[in-house]
């Protein structure tokens, strides 16, 4: 079993709003999806005693993912600065055949002062 992986790109979000972060296109040989992770990186204006939390939500028309929520990792930011990346790998058995297009989408808890941003990605089995 060869196993790889795949980061989506870092996106704005739109606080309390569903926002898209990103759209992957699936590797052709991959059989399916065994982990997922999502986190809310935070930016520019981080303040001291925020907490950071939300959803992820992921939609396809090409792989049986729908419907599929997530919880993100509540971060809690002590001090103004950049906040440690640890996200959770979700363990999920999500069949693909060939190319999917999978999108996700991210909501906050909270409107932030920060201009936050999010990520995900997608752990394969080959």
């Amino acid at each position: 079993m060869a196993t790889h992986a795949q980061v989506s790109a870092s996106t704005a979000l739109g606080d309390t709003v569903k926002t898209l972060v990103d759209t992957i296109t699936t590797p052709q040989g991959a059989k399916s999806i065994i982990g997922i992770w999502g986190y809310s990186e935070g930016g520019p204006g981080l303040t001291t005693l925020e907490n950071r939390s939300g959803i992820m939500e992921f939609e396809s028309s090409d792989a049986p993912i729908v419907p599929l929520q997530l919880p993100l990792d509540v971060v809690v930011v002590l001090t103004s600065g950049v906040s440690a990346f640890s996200p959770r790998v979700w363990p999920v058995n999500i069949p693909l055949g060939g190319q999917c297009r999978i999108s996700c989408y991210m909501t906050m808890d909270m409107a932030l002062t920060v201009a936050n941003k999010g990520r995900f990605g997608f752990v394969y089995d080959y």
